[in-house]
């Protein structure tokens, strides 16, 4: 093996390409240059001001959750305002927006049996339903929770706690503090 020179092996002669060279074959020297051009279109698929594609992401579509109509002129959009809550202790410093009125007490009732009620019970004392399968989940009408600021309340009800899921998604954050105005009028009548 040490010895083996590579210029003692024979060379295999190679079998011509059956293919002519392009310049021989006009029509695929023009086929050729328009691959190469369409090759330098933009992602567009336009060269210059021809458009040589159209695909289907580039259609008169829109996003989730996007308006399809425009807006009126002169006009000032409103997409709302979330307060950013890091925890529960910057949480307890957020302020009630929502008064209680007769048609929000109404609205605040309705989301705690939607949301609450099954593990909470619908006096917020933890006897619900699903609450006998589970753990048990505290009263909220105890001392403890008739304390606790709104925010916390508002807190523990968007990212949840121990075993209370989180519903951020569900509940939209107005309809967070009609809940906790429900759970205020629940403690008062304690």
């Amino acid at each position: 093996m040490a010895g083996l020179n590579p210029d003692n092996f024979p060379v295999a002669s190679l079998p011509r390409c059956p293919v002519a060279p392009l310049h021989r074959f006009p029509v695929l020297s023009v086929v050729a240059s328009l691959l190469f051009v369409i090759g330098c279109g933009n992602d567009n698929g336009e060269i210059g001001n021809y458009r040589y594609r159209s695909d289907m992401h580039a259609q008169p579509s829109y996003r989730k959750h996007e308006d399809p109509r425009t807006p009126v002129k002169n006009t000032v959009p409103v997409k709302g305002f979330v307060e950013a809550v890091r925890d529960s202790a910057a949480a307890a410093k957020l302020i009630n927006p929502v008064k209680l009125s007769a048609a929000n007490a109404d609205s605040g009732r309705f989301l705690f049996q939607a949301y609450c009620s099954p593990c909470h019970g619908l006096g917020a004392k933890g006897d619900g339903l699903v609450a006998a399968k589970f753990q048990v989940p505290p009263d909220l009408t105890a001392a403890k929770y008739q304390k606790a600021p709104d925010g916390y309340i508002y807190y523990v009800i968007r990212n949840g706690r121990l075993i209370m899921p989180p519903h951020y998604e569900a509940v939209s954050p107005r309809e967070r503090w009609l809940v906790v105005n429900h759970l205020r009028a629940l403690q008062q009548q304690q």
